[in-house]
């Protein structure tokens, strides 16, 4: 109890401090630093753990699966995950170490996605919880933090990409992140901008102009309005039935990460990954059974009783985008009953927070659905432009 107390204090002093920090920096900083915390060969990598699943029900039937890896779409794609504040290290940026709840929150949120594609996830200096609560995030803070992410980016498309599809995935500080990278890169290099296949930026406050699908956050690359769309952006922040307060962090424009805009002409982003996917709004949770290391485990589920890695929760969420108020969100719906024993994520952080630690755990096995269906998408695309590739060469040889 007394952890929990703790951990709440925290983030009360978290949420706060967060309303007025952003990413987007011109500042310059000290040299790049980065290492790989996955990436293929690497040993011991957090991104290839176990992905056995019990998936059970509200009569608590169970089944048990592993997803199959698709190779097809591996030897074409690669995946690039920035994972969000979770450094409890003192300094204002964190240092390169790989700290429990670096490799955790891996696990949670990139792994599922790697039976696609190839992961790579670089440790950066991010800007830790220490730096939001004291008030630290300067400008040269700010720049550290992304100078990291730009930096392992750049060195992957110099030695790993090879023309290979992308994946981006970041949630929280990690999206504020990416959004800068695809406003430096994506947005301003058609060539790199075709070999985006998807951009899962969850939990970050993307904007877009009222009635766009661009025209906020990035001015070409565009929302997603199916599931096998490319070069599109899947985004949204999450909370439970009723619209986000006032002093929401997510959902309204000028909250945490969010650009400078005005609420009367630009809005933040919502694109459900359950209707993408034809669930017609039905989640499919994915959840780690393992507990988290540190002070967040007292705000998450605990599901330690469960057997294997993750348990899956069908039946139990349901999923609509919203608006109301000046704010835009993914509303999750409890659609069970007092008889159901499955246990609720809840927003533990507070209202103003929603249910911003599950972003995307909550949504999992819908996220992972649309990601691969756009992989299969890009795979099917590259194989057409070279069909006609070798039809034009053999006319040409007539």
């Amino acid at each position: 109890m007394k952890s929990r107390s703790r951990a709440l204090g925290i983030v009360a002093a978290l949420a706060a401090a967060l309303a007025f920090t952003s990413v987007s920096v011109s500042a310059s900083a000290a040299e790049p630093q980065f290492t790989w915390l996955c990436k293929p060969g690497r040993a011991n990598d957090p991104c290839r753990g176990s992905l056995r699943t019990e998936t059970v029900s509200k009569d608590e039937t169970i089944s048990v699966a592993a997803p199959r890896t698709l190779p097809k779409l591996k030897s074409k794609v690669d995946c690039f995950y920035v994972y969000p504040t979770v450094s409890l290290q003192d300094g204002p940026n964190a240092d390169l170490a790989e700290d429990p709840q670096v490799r955790a929150i891996a696990e949670q949120q990139a792994s599922r996605f790697v039976p696609g594609c190839r992961m790579f996830a670089p440790i950066y200096p991010q800007f830790t919880v220490s730096a939001i609560l004291g008030a630290k995030v300067t400008e040269e803070v700010a720049a550290t933090a992304y100078g990291g992410v730009k930096a392992a980016w750049n060195e992957y498309l110099r030695k790993y990409n090879k023309g290979r599809g992308i994946v981006l995935i970041g949630h929280s500080q990690g999206t504020g992140h990416l959004k800068q990278l695809i406003a430096e890169t994506f947005d301003r290099k058609p060539n790199l901008r075709k070999r985006l296949v998807s951009a899962v930026l969850i939990g970050g406050n993307v904007t877009v102009k009222k009635g766009s699908r661009t025209g906020g956050s990035f001015r070409k690359v565009p929302s997603c309005l199916k599931s096998t769309e490319l070069g599109c952006v899947i985004a949204y922040s999450s909370f439970l039935e009723d619209p986000p307060p006032e002093d929401a962090l997510f959902g309204r424009v000028g909250g945490a990460l969010s650009e400078d805009l005005d609420p009367a002409t630009h809005e933040v982003l919502c694109v459900n990954p359950a209707r993408l996917d034809g669930s017609k709004g039905a989640l499919k949770p994915l959840m780690s059974t393992a507990t988290f290391p540190g002070l967040y485990a007292a705000l998450l589920p605990d599901l330690t009783g469960y057997e294997y890695p993750w348990v899956g929760f069908p039946g139990l969420y349901t999923a609509s985008c919203k608006k109301a108020g000046g704010a835009s969100w993914l509303d999750i719906h409890d659609i069970s009953d007092e008889t159901d024993p499955r246990p609720r994520v809840g927003e533990k952080l507070g209202r103003s927070w929603g249910t911003h630690l599950v972003d995307i755990n909550v949504t999992g096995g819908n996220l992972v659905s649309v990601v691969t269906s756009q992989e299969k998408a890009y795979v099917k695309k590259l194989e057409k432009a070279r069909k006609a590739k070798q039809k034009k060469a053999k006319k040409n040889r007539r």
